[in-house]
Parts: C-alpha cells; structure tokens; sequence
C-alpha cells in the first residue's frame, strides 16, 4: 500500500470514527436522517474495503467504474446467456471477503475477487472463473486513461492478470 492509500485510510478512519460517534448519540432516534447516517457509515466501510480487502486488478477495475459513474459513464455487460448494452453505473460495492456488487441499470452483477483471473484491455474487461465455467464482460464508454494506468505498475506482477492488452502493457512499463 502507498503513501497516499494511507492517507486516503487515515481520512477515512476520521470520518468513520465521527459517524459512528454521532450515531451512538441518536441511537434511539427514528428518523429518516439516522437510516442517512448509517448508509454513510456503510458507504465509509465500502471505500476502505476497496483499498484493503480485494486484489489490484479488482481495485483498477472498481476505480474505473468509479470514475466513469461520476462523469456518467457508462457500462455494457456481458455473461452467460445475458447482454446488457451500455447503461448508467446505478451502484458499486465491495462487501466483506472481496465480494464486488456493481449495479447497471437495474442489473446487479456480483462476484468474488479472489475467484476470478482478469484479462484488461484499453476499453473492457474480463473476469473470468478459475475453473473458467463462468465469465463476466465489462465494456466501457470511457477507456482507461494513460495517467490511471500507469498508477498501477504492480499490475504486470500479479498473479490474477491472465492478460494484458498490448498498449495498456506499453502504459505500465512506461514505454513511449
């Protein structure tokens, strides 16, 4: 973990700490502004969980979703029998024991990051079940950047990457 996923944590801790403070204060409260608390409580545990509880290629893949759900971005899916075309991002959660959730249009598509190997490309992904019975595809309206790529490096030495498209390799190793 680098210096600034520290950072991100710390800050993360300090809010999480004042909420559950807050939270202990109005316990015996009903009111539609405790149920807020909470949910901000639990979206706190979900950022930390991206940081600490899923692999690096499941964090590109999540930061992806984030970034392209802020800028309405959106998401084509692919697995089994269904195909989904491009829709807005509607959620995106880790859960304990790095169970992924991401909610497209008013499909829901869960999996667990340790049971799947990653094939990255400029503008998708690809999950894939270790006993390759199941997969998943992820298509994007917005590409992975330059600058996001090259965050990760540590991407070439993971062992869940079955494969890395040419240029994204190009952009980890710093390649002009």
């Amino acid at each position: 973990m680098n210096t600034e996923d520290l950072l991100i944590l710390e800050c993360l801790d300090d809010i999480y700490l004042t909420l559950e403070k807050s939270l202990k204060k109005i316990q015996h409260v009903k009111s539609i502004h405790r149920v807020q608390l909470e949910n901000w409580a639990e979206s706190i545990r979900n950022h930390r969980r991206i940081l600490e509880e899923i692999s690096l290629p499941a964090r590109f893949i999540v930061e992806q979703l984030m970034s392209s759900q802020l800028v309405a971005g959106q998401v084509a899916l692919e697995t089994g029998q269904i195909n989904q075309g491009f829709s807005s991002i509607r959620g995106i959660k880790v859960e304990q024991f790095g169970i992924i959730k991401i909610k497209l249009g008013e499909l829901e598509v869960t999996w667990r990051d340790g049971d799947y190997s990653y094939y990255l490309y400029p503008d998708k992904v690809e999950l894939r079940a270790m006993d390759e019975k199941s997969g998943v595809k992820l298509s994007f309206s917005i590409a992975f950047s330059r600058q996001v790529v090259e965050k990760y490096q540590d991407l070439l030495i993971m062992p869940n990457i079955a494969y890395i498209h040419p240029q994204l390799e190009k952009w980890l190793k710093k390649v002009e």
